[in-house]
Parts: structure tokens; C-alpha cells; sequence
């Protein structure tokens, strides 16, 4: 049996709703606990964080604080799914203080995109090489290559993905669609 999610929220928090929102993107099912209406909500987390503070997802015994979605991706249990995986379709590498300082970023971060193979949907997306992706929606990316790598798989076919680029001394955004396999139908004859 899978282990029950509950996440602890607080009304009107825009990181609690954006938590709620990525969950029911996921198709997953959640309890809902509000620290303004329930007393013993709070006094889970005080007694476990030693302070009250939301968005926190709950899996089984462990506790996630925050919403940022690539750490929710990795700590949130995965489907079983026949589902095929996606492909950013271009290599990526950590951004260096030698790569921040060609590239006039203020500070090393991101990650720096080498090849981009023809036809992929980082090329469908606009991503070029040379690019520097320095956030994966409204979140910077500090975590290198594996926190990028781990952002795109835990992507499905259908998704999309909305990255920060920095090209050019200018950040652009880009919208990378992971597209679903097309399908082969057969058509039964009628009789």
C-alpha cells in the first residue's frame, strides 16, 4: 500500500496553493491539513519542525518543507506507469565561475547546453547552444546538471516545462513541450 500524503497548508499562501496545484497535476490523492483552522495540524508541526512554517508534504513519516516542484518530483512517490520517459534532447553541464564570468552571469548557476539534437524538443523550444538555463519555472537553478537532469525526469509525455534562458547577456523564457508518442490506430473492419 502506497504511503498517504498530507500537506499542510495555510488559506490565502500562494506557495500552499502552487503545492496543491503540482499535486493535482500529478493525479495524486492528499489530505489537507490548514494550520489557521487546525489546532492539531499545528502541533504536528511544531512538534516535529519545532516551528509551524507551510507548504509541508507529508509521505508516510517524512516531511518535505516547501514547494519547490524538482524536490516535490523526487520526494513524492512515483507512479508505477507503462508511460515512456522524456528527453530534453540537448547535453547540459554545471555552470563554472570561468562559464559565469564568459557568459556575464552574476554568479555560477544554471547549467550551460552543449549539443542540441536536431527535432528535440529543446531545439522545438529554441534552446541553443551555448545557452546557460539558470531556472526551471518561477525557480532559479542552483542545484547544476543533476537538479536539471532530475527536473526533466520527472516529466511525462504531454508535459511542458518553462525554463529561464540566458543568452546574450539577456534572460529569455522558453517553453520545452515533452510531446506524447504518436499513436498507431488500427481500424477494425465492421461486419
Amino acid at each position: 500500500m502506497a504511503d498517504q500524503i498530507t500537506v499542510y497548508v495555510k488559506s490565502g499562501d500562494p506557495a500552499s496553493e502552487a503545492v496543491r496545484r503540482y499535486l493535482d497535476s500529478r493525479g495524486l490523492t492528499y489530505t489537507v491539513r490548514d494550520v489557521l483552522t487546525d489546532p492539531s495540524a499545528t502541533a504536528i508541526l511544531f512538534g516535529r519542525l519545532g516551528r509551524v512554517i507551510t507548504p509541508v508534504v507529508q509521505v508516510g513519516e517524512r516531511l518535505l518543507v516547501g514547494g519547490d516542484p524538482v524536490e516535490l518530483a523526487r520526494f513524492l512517490p512515483r507512479p508505477e506507469s507503462d508511460e515512456p520517459g522524456v528527453s530534453f534532447g540537448a547535453s547540459v553541464r554545471g555552470v563554472t565561475a570561468d562559464i559565469a564570468a564568459e557568459k556575464s552571469l552574476p554568479a555560477p548557476y544554471g547549467v550551460e547546453v552543449g549539443q542540441v539534437k536536431p527535432e528535440s524538443p529543446a531545439e522545438e523550444a529554441g534552446i541553443r547552444p551555448g545557452d546557460v538555463i539558470t531556472g526551471i519555472g518561477a525557480y532559479t537553478l542552483n542545484g547544476g546538471a543533476d537538479q536539471f537532469r532530475r527536473a526533466v525526469a520527472s516529466r511525462h509525455p504531454g508535459d511542458s516545462m518553462t525554463v529561464t534562458v540566458w543568452r546574450d547577456g539577456e534572460s529569455l523564457d522558453a517553453v520545452v513541450a515533452f510531446p506524447k508518442p504518436a499513436v498507431s490506430e488500427e481500424i477494425a473492419p465492421e461486419h
